[in-house]
Order: C-alpha cells, then structure tokens, then sequence
C-alpha cells in the first residue's frame, strides 16, 4: 500500500508539472507573469511591468492568489479584442463576506488602470484559464472555485468581457472540465464531468451560443468511484477527437472510459470496464507521440499465475473504427514512480517478466522460450554500483540505492520519469 500511494503521489506531481508546461508554452494569444514579488527581485523589468505590479499590489493590498494548477497569478491578453491588453488578477479578502475577487487593468501606454472588478466563487481559486469560446476573437475567463475542503465537487464559473462590465455567463458544479471541440464544428466547447462520489457521474458539453451556453449532449456514467484522477481530451482517432476519464475506486485500482462525440451525440467506446483494469492508476494520454490519445490496461506477465498478481506491466491501446482496439506498446512502470521502460516492439510475446522478480530489488527480462535473460534492472547500494557502472546503465537514483539497467544486446532504456502528451 505504501508503494501505491507513493506511485499516486508522484503520478500527481508528474501531471500537474505537465500541465503547468502546457499552460506556459501553449496558451494562445496571452501571456503568463509570474507572482509580482518574485519578479520584483529581478532588476530588468520593463517600466510597463513594473507599473502593473506597483498599480496590482496597491489595489489588492499585496493579496493577489494564484490557481493551484499553476503558479502564475497575473495573466495579459486582448480579452476584449480592441487591440489593446488587459491583465486579469485574482486577489482574496479573507475577512469580506465574498473571499474572492476578480480584478481588470487595461495598459495606457506604460501605465495601467483598473476597468473592473468582479466576484468570484468559494475560499480557493483552482484552475483559471483563458478562450475564445465563441470564436469571436473575444477571450472568456474560465475559473475554478472551490470551498477549501476535501470535496471532490468544485465550482465552475465562464466570465465575458466587453470592455466595460464582467457578465457571469455559467456557473454550475464541476470535478473536472474539459475544453476541446468534440462535435468538430471549428468552435470550442466545454465538458464537464460531475462526479458523486460513489454513486454515477454525468458528462455535459456545453457550447457558447451568443451571450448564453447550449448544452450539446450527455451522458451518465455508473460510476462508483472515488475521483477520476486524470482527463484527457484529443484525437481518439485521426478523424475523431474525444475525452478518457481515468478513474480510481477500491484501495489503488483504476479504469478508464473514452468518449467520443457522433451526431451529436456521446458514445462511450469502453462500456466494460473489464478491458481497461488497472492494477495501479495509469494515466492515459499519448504515449507514443503520434497524435493520437491511448488508454492503458493491465497485463499478466506471461507465465505467471493467476490470482495473485500484482506486476504493474501495462499495454496501451488505440482505438482504431471498424476494427477495435489496436495494441501499441507495453510497458513497464515502477510501482513508486522513480522509472519507466518501454518494452522494444520485438519483445511483444515474445519476452516476459521472470516471476521470482522484486520490484524493489531486481528484474529479470526473460525469453517465454527459453527463459534466456535478455535485460535486467536492479538495485544497488552507492559502493556496489561503483562495481558495475562501467558495464550497467544508471537508470534512476532512490535516496540510498542506484537503479541500473544491463542488456546483452546494449539496448538503451527510457530514463526518469513518465513523459505523457496530453
């Protein structure tokens, strides 16, 4: 178990440092500015900067807040498309009946002023983002809220801009969002998953229709799980764009759903949940960098008994239309999170894990003929790798112990942590 959370733990950090990435080299048409005191320590600021935090920090008293899946708290962009930059801030009053407010400054030269202040939601700002939901050019405000506890339910809420006032355009409750275009029309659209812990999920997309949101469809899903740890969306296929719910439920055990969106209507392509066990929470995404997103499953190492098993050996599918699924790849993953490898193309039923492996002390790569070793990973003590680091390769460092990779056949091996593209 201890080995399970820690795996969890570390899978958290790896997506919200993949998605904090994301967020600053992806975001289009706006920048992202660091928390102003941290920036103040850097002498080269231009004077426009140095404006806006000076005219921030004296109007929100020094309480800006930033969302907790990145650290940035300031961001600038057009919102109202005039040609013209805006900053958008978010900044708490503990002691105000509203804890939460928004804030607008609009760049006069080197100068800024604020336009606008308006209200947000709950005790803690989760996620902010910025779109052009309605494909006019015009950026909305999406935030996350949420009331400080353990909940798994937060509050979504989409703000338009103007130039002069802030409209509240949808508030409604949320476990995870996401943004795409799933019917494939050319204008974003919005899904919100809504889970009861325990109980079923719901799964609306909503797209922005003038100054209002039309839902576009749902689905319910008999989910009686803990929380979906991971949501993805992008291509299923070349042709097709969806989102994977991967969620969670007993002790460590996971599974995983993919929606698509046909007619207008969502299909749930994994009614079973059979298919997509997993022995551990596996996050799917695209994990061969074509494009295309994969959902993991657990797999019995060949030649080993069935119950027990515990291994965290996974296979990644596609889903390919009129065929089914389509195996891409396997994949070792260790179970705290220090190391994954890749199984080459050619190992595929071909090559097993030796059941008298430890995955915390050494594995042993073996041919399902034969039982010929053709790989090993093991665990040394810092005196025992001095031995060995000439003819291993040092695959991970734990504390203490030093994670080294040996083949026959000199094959290179996949290094640190997961790398997933979401």
């Amino acid at each position: 178990m201890k080995r399970v959370m820690s795996l969890r733990g570390n899978m958290r950090r790896w997506l919200t440092l993949c998605s904090g990435c994301l967020l600053l080299l992806l975001l289009s048409g706006c920048s992202i500015i660091d928390d102003p005191k941290a920036l103040m320590r850097t002498p080269q600021l231009s004077s426009d900067r140095e404006s806006l935090f000076n005219v921030i920090n004296v109007e929100t008293k020094g309480s800006i807040i930033a969302p907790k899946d990145v650290k940035s708290s300031i961001r600038t962009a057009d919102l109202d498309n005039d040609g013209v930059k805006e900053a958008i801030v978010f900044y708490e009053t503990p002691d105000e009946t509203v804890r939460i407010h928004g804030m607008i400054l609009k760049q006069q030269g080197d100068s800024w002023s604020v336009q606008v202040r308006f209200d947000g939601e709950g005790q803690n700002l989760e996620t902010f983002d910025l779109k052009d939901l309605a494909g006019d050019g015009r950026l909305n405000i999406i935030a996350g809220f949420s009331g400080g506890g353990e909940d798994v339910q937060k509050g979504l809420t989409i703000y338009s801009y103007d130039g002069e006032k802030v409209d509240n355009l949808l508030t409604l409750p949320y476990s995870n969002f996401l943004i795409d275009d799933l019917n494939q029309d050319g204008q974003l659209d919005i899904t919100v998953v809504n889970l009861k812990r325990e109980q079923n999920a719901t799964v609306t997309t909503y797209q922005l229709d003038g100054t209002s949101f039309k839902e576009l469809d749902q689905i319910q899903l008999d989910d009686a799980v803990e929380e979906y740890y991971n949501t993805v969306s992008g291509n299923i296929t070349p042709k097709l764009r969806g989102i994977i719910l991967d969620a969670s439920f007993g002790a460590h055990y996971a599974y995983s759903h993919m929606l698509v969106m046909k007619n207008g209507k969502f299909e749930d392509l994994v009614p079973s949940q059979d298919f997509t066990f997993k022995n551990y929470p596996v996050y799917s995404g695209d994990v061969d960098g074509d494009g295309i997103l994969e959902v993991a499953r657990s797999e019995k190492p060949i030649g080993w008994e069935e119950p027990p098993y515990d291994m965290p050996l996974f296979s990644y599918y596609q889903w390919d239309e009129g065929v089914g699924w389509k195996f891409v790849k396997q994949q070792y993953m260790d179970p705290s999170g220090r190391f994954y490898f890749n199984f080459p193309k050619e190992w595929t039923n071909n090559v097993t894990i030796d059941p008298k492996s430890n995955p915390d002390e050494h594995l042993w790569f073996v041919k399902v003929d034969s039982g010929e070793t053709v790989a090993e990973i093991r665990f040394f003590s810092l005196s025992e790798w001095e031995n060995y680091k000439d003819q291993w390769e040092l695959l991970a460092w734990d504390y203490d112990k030093v994670i080294g990779f040996y083949s026959k056949s000199n094959m290179k091996v996949n290094k640190g942590e997961q790398e997933i593209k979401r």
